[in-house]
């Protein structure tokens, strides 16, 4: 029992010493509870979502009516494109209003909407909704990449740092750009093989036929995965602790798990919200596998989502590369 009671002991004062693990174990959950109160807490929730183009006479009165959601479009044949895949429950623009007659929401939002402003000229339009199946494959095919390029990367750096083998590495003419490139492409084959594996699997059982060009899907599929793991390594290019880096990579995945449309749509969200939202390259990932699976997108289409994640992986590896150290 002695034994027993002294490995307790030496652990506790190894986890006590370690300030910086000992600070994110106590920030940590803080962080999160508030910025989870910050972007879901709303005393007044959203139930139906309206877009709106152009000039709308009544949008006044629209906005009076509670648990409705406004959102403005700039591009008229986009937000139709929304109704149609019952994406948004309906459109008002300049005395008229869209709904699909199959959208169930669509129907509730008409008849709420009639008794207000019966004025309104209606517009039917006619889509196959987006199955849920569909819209959420991509998030969550894209939120298993990241944990496997976050975490798969970050420990297995940190463990080769703590036990030594870093060291070992340092005397041989391997440059650090060179090992860190060896851990991306590696740990990239995997996380991409199996993601191709779930997505045949799923698109068999549920007969998914992606619109779009099947390569385009693996290239953003790429791009998407080496992006993580380019953060992952960035994370580990100086950690000692594994605490610590667990706590850094905890910071870095909770917020893409909950705000890069894994669940749920950010259609409409908070300007601040969707605008940390646009930082993350899940979101990128995710938004440009569903234009291409759901609407058939092209390369061009998705061109913008293509080079964020180009960025990321060049700056990434770019700052792991300069700060990497090997002991």
């Amino acid at each position: 029992m002695n034994a027993l009671f002294a490995l307790i002991s030496a652990r506790n004062l190894e986890f006590l010493r370690d300030k910086s693990a000992l600070g994110w174990s106590l920030m940590f959950p803080i962080i999160i509870i508030v910025a989870l109160v910050l972007v879901f807490d709303d005393d007044n929730p959203t139930l139906y979502q309206v877009g709106v183009y152009g000039e709308v006479p009544q949008l006044e009165q629209i906005k009076a009516i509670k648990h409705i959601e406004i959102i403005y479009y700039q591009d008229l044949e986009q937000a139709k494109h929304k109704v149609s895949r019952h994406l948004i429950d309906g459109l008002v623009s300049n005395g008229t209003y869209w709904v699909n007659p199959d959208s169930a929401q669509g129907y509730i939002l008409e008849q709420v909407m009639l008794a207000k402003l019966p004025e309104l000229k209606k517009q039917p339009i006619t889509g196959k909704a987006v199955r849920h199946v569909e819209w959420l494959l991509p998030g969550i095919i894209g939120m298993n990449m990241m944990f496997s390029a976050l975490y798969g990367v970050g420990y297995v750096v940190v463990r080769y740092r703590r036990t030594g083998v870093l060291k070992r590495l340092q005397v041989t003419p391997l440059a650090p750009w060179q090992f860190l490139a060896s851990q991306l492409f590696s740990r990239l084959g995997a996380t991409v093989l199996s993601a191709a594996i779930v997505f045949a699997v799923i698109a068999l059982m549920f007969d998914i036929r992606p619109q779009g060009n099947v390569l385009i899907l693996i290239l953003n599929t790429l791009l998407g995965s080496a992006a993580m793991i380019s953060i992952g390594l960035l994370v580990a290019s100086r950690t000692r602790s594994d605490e610590l880096c667990n706590g850094l990579l905890n910071v870095i995945s909770w917020p893409m798990m909950f705000l890069s449309g894994i669940w749920f749509s950010l259609e409409g969200s908070k300007p601040w919200v969707r605008f940390v939202a646009d930082c993350l390259p899940l979101t990128h990932m995710n938004d440009a596998n569903r234009a291409v699976i759901i609407d058939g997108a092209s390369l061009f289409e998705i061109g913008d989502h293509l080079l964020f994640l180009v960025v990321i992986i060049l700056v990434c590896m770019g700052a792991a590369s300069r700060s990497f150290r090997w002991d």
